[in-house]
């Protein structure tokens, strides 16, 4: 029933679907350390942005949240 061809084919397959397998699991794991690093930078860029938002208030300025950093208070009386 199973000739010496069919056997060394289905090896081949064999060897074959397990590269394939091997290469898409490491494109997997590299897209999913990528994402890590991005979020791992956000957090810490977030950290240092509560920072000087809590500097800048303590500074008794005002923070800019569209323009990511702080500003001074303008007064603004009557003319």
């Amino acid at each position: 029933m199973f000739t010496p061809r069919i056997i060394g084919l289905l090896a081949i397959l064999a060897v074959i679907a397990t590269a394939a397998l091997w290469i898409y699991r490491e494109g997997g794991e590299d897209t999913r350390n990528a994402n890590e690093r991005q979020n791992n930078e956000a957090a810490t860029r977030a950290d240092e942005g509560a920072l000087d938002y809590d500097a800048c208030r303590d500074a008794g300025r005002v923070w800019s949240f569209g323009a990511g950093k702080c500003l001074r208070f303008e007064a603004r009386g009557r003319n």
